[in-house]
């Protein structure tokens, strides 16, 4: 018993033993492990905040029982602390004092395999001669140890990731600042540098208005706010340099993070992305040239204006048309144009209120919306902006004065929406061109249905042409001598479905507008020359005469469609009379005198109608190929009653007599007349006196007892 007994003391004794045999050695392995974790996140800049820190770790490692003899790792640990602490700058001390924890702890870990080494062999002895109970004792030793280790080994792992954190928050390009409750910043990240051009050390400890400046009353608000999770932050700083920056970020309150226990604002830098943001908006409301808003721009306003109106008060729309502003573009090209329109716009840019609203809506056409005015302020407005626009430009030693039409449209609220207002503006600019260069027209709604019932009767007419309702009339031309019937003048009438008869008056003018005067001159001219073939196959048979517009006459290949007309119908050309008003000449002199010479040449006969009401010039005469005079009805009804008219038209016929031409009186309603004109010269009249315009049957009973003619009713209307 007393053997087994101090065998069990032994075994307790040396049980004890190697309990307590690796104490020491894991104080030591702790505390360097702490030294280590102390040195791993600093930097020459943050080292010599920490020095006391360090000093406190090396002092726990020397206390551990290190051995700090000359020539141990511990005593190249107690010599790079003291240099550290002499010079906690020098990155140099720095990494001595690193290197020298590093070799401690190398030294530890040998020192930890040979106190495992002799722990084997003491283990293997104990358990020849221990039982269970010693083996039990020996496994507890174990487990202890792994458990130191385990412990070792999450603490480096912690160091790991708390160095990775620490590198991604020095290095981010985001601005990140820990804020605390007062509005202090307690971390400031490097990149505060960059981002503001300012010192994130500086601005540690002081209020984040240091950093951010004014804008740090929004992040304040956020914080008193006390919002938990992430809330979106915009705000607008200033560089260190005087420039302006736009920033996105978060701020996130981590009050109840206990690592962290204040609130983290993260800002990243967007004044590029914001301001081609601004230019994309900029360049989708604006126009490219002139940087006047565009036609989006201008409907949205003015659809917002017209929705501000509800209280009394109006408002107006300006459309601007630049006068022949395609003939500068085509004789001196497009970059002269663009000059022109960027100086135009800058003229109305600077001419109209700061509240108004001046766009460019495409090519020249530019539109102004006035707020809280009326029409008659509207017109005023328009007359001074159109005088200071006339002032001249130069442009490549050029000079060029721009004339504008402009239509208005004026509105109340509440009446007329945006695309209204705008197309009546538009309309009434159209009024304007109509009246001549740099001319202001107001729109009217009742002149606009009027226009509109000219568009219907333009879409009506091309209807007529094709379905038989447009129908001739034919009134004779009489030798005044012989009261013989010489020729028909073919009258073009139009019996509408539902308006009756219409004269040339009511449509003729809508078919100059819409260019339909063309076919309906060519229907004309060919049921003329067709309807005479009935009168007569001779060459010797009456004459018949057709009125032709400016826009045929002008028009190439004229020539060539009188040449077929005569050879379809198998007219005789000294039988066609083709009449044109002095007006025609005006138009176009050069290309209405190529066609009458061209006429001339197939033998047809040319006729001036109701000559004396328009350019009258002897010039024209003598150059045309004219035959024909026709004196206006409005001298014939007072040759009989005033010594003027009568004076005028006894001018003409001895004009006519003189130039070889043959003189026709037009209107001739009573018989005095008839005899007047025909002691004076006057070959050939037209009239009521003898006839209204009739239909063919009739105009062909009148041909075979023309020495007959019926007497009409004298009245003052024209035919």
């Amino acid at each position: 018993m007393v053997g087994t007994l101090i065998v069990v003391v032994l075994e307790m004794a040396l049980l004890t033993g190697v309990w307590h045999l690796g104490d020491g050695l894991d104080r030591q392995r702790q505390a360097a492990s702490t030294l280590a974790g102390t040195l791993a996140p600093l930097t020459p800049d943050t080292a010599p905040a920490a020095t006391g820190l360090v000093r406190t770790a090396v002092d726990q490692v020397v206390a551990a029982g290190v051995d700090v003899s000359a020539g141990t790792p511990g005593a190249a640990l107690v010599a790079g602390a003291e240099a550290f602490a002499a010079t906690p700058t020098d990155p140099a001390a720095l990494d001595t004092l690193r290197q020298a924890d590093s070799a401690l702890r190398v030294d530890l870990d040998a020192a930890a395999t040979a106190r495992s080494w002799l722990a084997a062999a003491l283990h293997a002895a104990l358990l020849l001669i221990a039982t269970a109970g010693v083996l039990a004792v020996l496994r507890r030793l174990v487990d202890r140890h792994r458990a130191v280790e385990r412990r070792l080994t999450a603490q480096q792992l912690v160091d790991q990731r708390e160095r990775r954190l620490l590198a991604l928050v020095q290095n981010s390009a985001d601005l990140i600042v820990v804020v605390e409750s007062d509005g202090t910043a307690s971390f400031v990240s490097p990149s505060a540098r960059s981002v503001l051009g300012r010192d994130p050390e500086a601005c540690v400890g002081q209020h984040l208005e240091r950093l951010l400046g004014e804008e740090s009353l929004v992040v304040d608000r956020m914080i008193r706010a006390g919002r938990q999770g992430d809330q979106p932050v915009r705000v607008h700083l200033v560089h260190a340099e005087g420039r302006s920056l736009v920033a996105d970020g978060t701020l996130t309150n981590l009050l109840d993070e206990p690592s962290v226990g204040a609130w983290v604002l993260t800002l990243r830098d967007v004044t590029d992305q914001h301001a081609a943001a601004e230019q994309l908006q900029h360049q989708a409301f604006h126009d490219s040239l002139t940087g006047l808003a565009n036609r989006a721009l201008f409907t949205d306003r003015l659809d917002h204006a017209l929705m501000r109106r509800r209280n009394p008060g109006s408002a107006a729309v300006l459309f601007w048309d630049i006068d022949d502003f395609k003939h500068v573009n085509d004789t001196h090209g497009h970059s002269v144009g663009d000059r022109l329109l960027v100086v135009v716009a800058d003229r109305l840019r600077g001419a109209f209120r700061p509240t108004d609203t001046v766009a460019r809506l495409g090519g020249d056409e530019f539109a102004v919306l006035l707020e809280d005015i009326d029409e008659e302020s509207a017109q005023m407005v328009t007359h001074r902006v159109l005088e200071g626009l006339s002032a001249p430009i130069e442009v490549d030693g050029r000079v060029w004065t721009v004339h504008a039409s402009v239509g208005i449209a004026t509105a109340v609220a509440g009446e007329s929406t945006g695309e209204e207002l705008l197309r009546n503006a538009d309309i009434a600019m159209y009024w304007a061109k109509e009246q001549g260069k740099g001319s202001i027209s107001v729109y009217d709604p009742m002149r606009h249905a009027a226009s509109l019932d000219v568009v219907a009767l333009q879409n009506q007419l091309i209807s007529a042409m094709e379905t038989g309702e447009l129908v001739l009339l034919f009134q004779p031309t009489v030798d005044l001598e012989s009261r013989a019937v010489t020729g028909y003048e073919a009258l073009v009438r139009w019996q509408h479905s539902e308006r009756g008869m219409l004269s040339p008056a009511e449509f003729v003018p809508a078919a100059e507008r819409s260019g339909l005067v063309v076919p309906l001159g060519s229907w004309v001219l060919r049921e003329a020359c067709r309807a005479a073939m009935t009168l007569s196959a001779d060459s010797a048979g009456p004459t018949i005469s057709v009125n032709v517009s400016s826009q045929h006459l002008v028009r190439p290949g004229f020539v060539t469609e009188v040449a077929d007309i005569l050879a379809d119908t198998g007219l005789p050309a000294v039988r066609l009379v083709v009449e044109v008003t002095e007006s025609v000449l005006l138009d176009d002199f050069e290309a209405a005198e190529n066609a009458l010479n061209g006429l001339r040449d197939l033998g047809v006969w040319i006729a001036i109608d109701d000559f004396g009401t328009g350019y009258s010039s002897l010039s024209y005469l003598s150059q045309l190929p004219v035959d024909i005079l026709k004196v206006d009805k409005s001298f014939i009804d007072r040759v009989c009653s005033e010594d003027h008219a009568a004076s005028v038209t006894l001018a003409i016929l001895e004009m006519s007599r003189s130039l070889r031409l043959l003189t026709i009186a037009e209107g001739i309603e009573t018989e005095e007349q008839a005899t007047w004109l025909a002691e004076r010269g006057c070959v050939r009249g037209q009239g009521y006196l003898w006839s209204r315009p009739v239909p063919l049957a009739d105009a062909r009973a009148q041909l075979m007892d023309s020495d007959d003619l019926p007497d009409a009713d004298a009245e003052s209307v024209d035919a």
